[in-house]
């Protein structure tokens, strides 16, 4: 047993130290079913974190023999289909990264299955609620061009009963409670943005100090304008985890700290072959030079940037929209959103100052004003209501920007606060009217989802 009272193959996973590609042997007991399930989670992050399509290839075998060696276990247990549900949910988000659509769907349709038969089975199985409440999960928040093929399976669920479902899973020691308090983590942080709940899920629990809480538990900090606290975790957890790099990079990056997030934001392009950040990494290169005044590798590596062809996660499209429109960025403002978002509010002061002397345009104007409301949400609510306000009176001006239908987002949300429901009920819509933004699809999730809590009587 290992410190944290882990055996070999669930330690290995908290240390990061994955080891994918391990063949099940034919379990006899219920520790053998949670060997098989921790074998199958070294595969998914490992495909996760390296993202590599021939990895992908010789690694979706092993879905079936351990889905086989759990199906072969011969006494009855809720573990059973509990885990093989689990497993089915874990390569279909795998199949999903990896263009595989149509077989995603069927993995989540016979992982709800599973979990359905389970439930009948065996109701009182706590853990139960862990995989129908991330099920209910993504059926409330999938888009609406997905929803034909959930409601052709007959899969429905609503993102109220999954949050509550997940909640009930959680305990403080286990590596299965460490996995929910994750989820829930991330979910406060990148769904809900209920930024000063969700770093307490990771960090109340007795794991919390393993490479794995660590990783995810910086990943929700940064999400929580907190980055140099996520960068002292990135940096004190011996992972080999390549998006690290890229983390700590943007955590520098964001600080003003140019130098040392090329460092970082060139070891993660050396070390990472996938797609997933690559645009993204290489314009915050490119800008890391102009902001240090090297203007010939600021257009040479602008140029890389631009004909990167990662484009399938929302970081990338929206560096290609910075791209595309660099010609009419202010990069004195540029600054100020990176500074903002990485909670370096000292640096941000200094830039505001300097911006507020300088000559701008309208345009130019409203966008201050709007992360005049950004910085002000954290520190003074009250002014940034009514600096929210002043941007949403632009918002025919700023249509085809983020600004307006983010600070609907954000009123709503402070109105939901101030239990001002059907205010709130206003501004979550409106956030809905907005058609041509970068960030459309996350914000109208996020619209959607808090929409859905305030119709069911949520706050």
């Amino acid at each position: 047993m290992s410190a944290y009272g882990q055996k070999q193959t669930s330690q290995t996973l908290l240390d990061l130290q994955l080891k994918p590609g391990q063949r099940p042997s034919s379990p006899k007991s219920e520790e053998a079913l949670k060997d098989i399930y921790f074998e199958n989670l070294h595969d998914v992050f490992y495909l996760i974190f390296h993202e590599s399509d021939s990895a992908f290839e010789a690694l979706q075998e092993m879905e079936e023999q351990r889905l086989d060696a759990i199906e072969n276990f011969q006494l009855p247990s809720p573990w059973k289909d509990f885990l093989q549900a689990e497993i089915k949910l874990q390569w279909a988000f795998l199949k999903l990264k990896y263009g595989e659509e149509w077989n995603a769907f069927w993995s989540l349709k016979s992982a709800n299955k599973s979990i359905e038969e389970n439930l009948e089975a065996y109701p009182s199985f706590k853990l139960n609620n862990r995989t129908r409440g991330l099920l209910n999960i993504l059926f409330g928040v999938t888009p609406d061009n997905y929803q034909w093929v959930f409601k052709l399976f007959g899969m429905r669920g609503t993102v109220r009963d999954g949050i509550k479902q997940l909640t009930e899973t959680r305990d403080t020691n286990s590596v299965f409670g460490l996995e929910s308090n994750i989820i829930l983590g991330m979910i406060y942080s990148h769904l809900l943005e209920e930024t000063e709940k969700a770093p307490e899920f990771i960090a109340q629990h007795q794991l919390s100090n393993s490479s794995l809480a660590q990783y995810f538990q910086g990943i929700i900090l940064q999400k929580s304008h907190q980055a140099e606290k996520a960068r002292e975790l990135w940096l004190s957890s011996a992972n080999n985890v390549p998006f690290s790099a890229y983390l700590i990079g943007e955590s520098y990056f964001q600080e003003g700290n140019y130098n040392e997030s090329l460092n970082y934001f060139q070891q993660f392009l050396s070390e990472f072959d996938g797609l997933t950040y690559h645009k993204d990494a290489l314009l915050k290169i490119a800008l890391a030079y102009k902001f240090l005044g090297n203007s010939s590798a600021f257009a040479n590596k602008l140029e890389e940037a631009r004909a990167s062809k990662a484009n399938t996660s929302e970081i990338d499209k929206n560096a290609q929209k910075t791209i595309d429109n660099l010609e009419n960025i202010n990069f004195e403002m540029l600054k100020l959103r990176y500074v903002i978002d990485g909670g370096f509010f000292k640096n941000a002061v200094t830039l505001l100052s300097d911006l507020e002397q300088s000559s701008l345009n309208k345009l130019q104007l409203v966008e201050l004003t709007y992360r005049k409301a950004r910085m002000a949400h954290i520190q003074n609510q009250p002014r940034a209501v009514e600096l929210y306000k002043k941007v949403i009176a632009e918002a025919d001006m700023i249509e085809e920007s983020y600004f307006a239908p983010n600070a609907f987002l954000q009123l709503g949300y402070l109105q939901r606060e101030k239990g001002n429901l059907d205010m709130a009920k206003m501004y979550f819509e409106r956030v809905l009217t907005f058609k041509k933004h970068p960030y459309k699809a996350s914000l109208d999730s996020k619209a959607n989802v808090a929409l859905s809590l305030l119709d069911l009587g949520g706050d």
